[in-house]
């Protein structure tokens, strides 16, 4: 086994063995190297790789992330420890080194990722990516996602987003050797010390998690704890009486047997929409941590981590890693529809090879060459990346332009979309006769049309107040954003509800997101089950309206528009990297589809209204046919924004199914037609 690991033979990119030996890392790397270390890389890094391609198949696979920063922990921390006991230390080569080791691969992945940028990325896309380029280059993709990304409305999509794990590296990277140098002089302190940093992190993490999320996940001081974990089990190891023996006791295989059994039950158990890192990344931490504690002769470290397989994708996890991402990213962005599961094991089998090429053609020459060459011209290359990412940002690198037919798709995938002040009273007309709208954003887009007809239309006897809040639920528990909040609005809107001018009353909430449990339509049409407490919303739901209509009030109740992954105008616009690179691809979903997703949540509630006496305004019997649900107008415009909101030209010129709500005669005899 050791023969065939460190034989370095030679092979070639098309012909990849997963047991022919690779060039192994040099002890100028780190000194006693430990090939269930790589191993213990290959799972991280097939855990992620795993999770960006199969998230609902492996939730937890991001966990991977956190091993790789104790992994990097313990080995950046067991190199300087080293250094400074032998009074070699200097900070000029440790850089150089982590230069000579880090930039090649990722710069060659910039340059892959730029070029297809610019020729698959539409003009709002390409200078974000040149940002995030920029952001790459300086290790500061974090910070930059922590800046940009909408707590509500979701993450960035970026073929670059992934980078943010190497910008929390990085940072702990440019401090960590300066801290270790600092604790040098006081020996008998020095676990202690990187103990406090430890916990102190840990404990800011928790903190966060609870009151920024956003902090929690990207900032360096919320992950510190991890690759300080690292750090003070490295720390312990220099310290041991004696260096480990060729055999392993039962305490070191059980610890091995927890550890392993810790990252495996994040991997299965954990998922994206869980509060994280929090105190469940201590799972995967201390997982990887027990199994680097157990040492290469515990059982699972010499038969499962140390095999030739493991080894192979433990030597290029890094290129790995930054490799997969992008081509999954950009093979999506191409064609969506395309992005089967056979399109993904195909990417990933691509990105193993190019891995493979870059690991034994590109980084491990630059890694073995003197300790000096190559670094200036590797951060020159760096700072070229950096200036090329700013011009692309400042749009003087401009964007591919698109066919003029696809222009209007483009623009109205970037058209503002301003609604009225959420969680207050907005009020549109002046009439003694009220229209009380509840709901969420998908009740309060409808502002437009109403503010048409009412602005308009000085005969109008009626005034409408919108009351909305984005994410709630008409359940408090059940909303995306913080219940206590939603409840308040909601104990509003039911006290304005009880005012006699108030005579009509429409509420309308997006009931796929909160009874589905789905912040995407990426799976209308497939069987899923009702979230817990449904039924229970569903019921609460008709008290409250059977309450409106015995006081006298007119009810409605509007059901869920038509959703489909398709509607949002940018999903129309094909993507290649041929000319002229793009192309419109319009395929409106079938109704019998989507009326099969919604049957489980719709048939409850339109019994509901029913009994409660309300009024049921069904969007579909607008939008769709008795074939498909449109997704573009008669001449060619879309007409959703996302996947859950209606454009504002299409509402103000075609939504009529909420005009009875708040026109007293028929709103032919009131408007010119349209």
């Amino acid at each position: 086994m050791d023969t065939v690991i460190r034989s370095g033979a030679a092979g070639t990119a098309s012909d990849i063995d997963f047991h022919r030996p690779l060039p192994m890392p040099t002890l100028d790397d780190h000194a006693d190297y430990r090939p269930d270390i790589d191993g213990l890389r290959a799972i991280a890094v097939l855990s992620v790789v795993a999770f960006h391609a199969f998230p609902e198949q492996l939730p937890g696979g991001f966990v991977g992330v956190d091993v790789f920063f104790v992994i990097s922990g313990y080995l950046i921390s067991g190199i300087i420890l080293r250094a400074l006991r032998k009074g070699r230390f200097s900070l000029v080569s440790f850089y150089a080194r982590r230069v000579r080791r880090i930039f090649p691969a990722l710069l060659t992945m910039l340059v892959m990722v730029w070029v297809l940028g610019r020729l698959m990325m539409l003009a709002d896309e390409f200078p974000q990516l040149g940002k995030h380029v920029l952001a790459g280059s300086g290790f500061a993709m974090n910070l930059v996602l922590y800046a940009d990304t909408e707590p509500y409305f979701g993450s960035i999509d970026s073929p670059l987003i992934h980078l943010w794990s190497l910008g929390v590296e990085e940072q702990f990277y440019l401090l960590w050797p300066l801290f270790l140098m600092a604790i040098w002089r006081l020996p008998h302190w020095r676990g202690w010390l990187i103990a406090a940093v430890t916990v102190i992190s840990f404990m800011m993490n928790l903190y966060s998690v609870a009151e920024d999320p956003l902090t929690a996940f990207y900032f360096p001081t919320n992950r510190l704890w991890e690759l300080s974990l690292g750090g003070l089990l490295a720390h312990a190891s220099s310290n041991a009486a004696s260096q480990p023996t060729s055999n392993a006791s039962l305490k070191t295989n059980l610890g091995a047997a927890i550890g392993l059994a810790g990252i495996v039950a994040s991997v299965v158990l954990l998922d994206s929409q869980m509060a994280f890192p929090g105190w469940r990344a201590l799972f995967p931490c201390m997982g990887a941590a027990f199994l680097i504690w157990a040492g290469p002769h515990a059982l699972i470290n010499r038969l499962l981590l140390s095999h030739p397989t493991m080894v192979f994708f433990g030597l290029i996890s890094y290129p790995l890693y930054l490799f997969h991402w992008p081509l999954l990213s950009f093979a999506h962005a191409a064609d969506w529809r395309g992005f089967t599961p056979l399109t993904k094991l195909l990417l990933i089998a691509v990105s193993i090879v190019l891995s493979y090429v870059i690991y034994r053609y590109v980084e491990t020459p630059i890694r073995r060459a003197p300790r000096m060459k190559f670094a200036p011209a590797l951060c020159a290359a760096m700072a070229v990346s950096a200036f090329v990412g700013y011009l692309t940002f400042a749009n003087i690198i401009p964007a591919r332009k698109p066919p003029s037919g696809v222009q209007p798709f483009l623009e109205a995938s970037l058209e503002p979309f301003p609604y009225p002040r959420q969680g207050k009273f907005v009020t549109y007309g002046s009439g003694p006769k009220h229209t009380l709208f509840i709901g969420d954003s998908t009740i309060g887009q409808y502002h437009w049309r109403v503010e048409k007809l009412l602005g308009g239309n000085a005969g109008s006897t009626r005034t409408a107040e919108f009351v909305w809040r984005a994410g709630c639920a008409s359940e408090p528990s059940m909303s995306l954003v913080d219940p206590a909040t939603c409840r308040d609005m909601l104990d509003q809107a039911l006290a304005r509800a009880k005012a006699p001018e108030v005579d009509t009353i429409v509420v309308g909430f997006c009931w796929y997101a909160y009874f589905m449990g789905e912040l995407s339509s990426d799976h209308v049409g497939s069987r899923k089950p009702l979230l817990h407490g449904t039924q229970e919303a569903i019921d609460a739901l008709e008290r409250t309206l059977t309450g409106f209509s015995k006081s006298g009030k007119r009810v409605y109740l509007v059901m869920q528009l038509p959703v489909d992954p398709g509607y949002p105008p940018r999903k129309m616009i094909r993507r290649s990297l041929s000319s002229p690179g793009f192309a419109i691809d319009v395929r409106p979903p079938r109704r019998k589809t989507i009326e099969e997703a919604y049957a489980p949540f719709l048939l409850p509630l339109e019994a509901a209204a029913k009994r409660a006496g309300a009024i049921v305004v069904d969007p579909m019997q607008s939008l769709c046919d008795t074939g498909v649900c449109q997704a573009v107008t008669n001449d060619g415009k879309p007409i959703y924004r996302d996947e859950f909101h209606l454009r504002i030209p299409y509402i103000r010129d075609h939504v009529r199914y909420l005009d009875v709500t708040v026109m007293d005669t028929p709103a032919t005899a009131l408007m010119k037609p349209e």
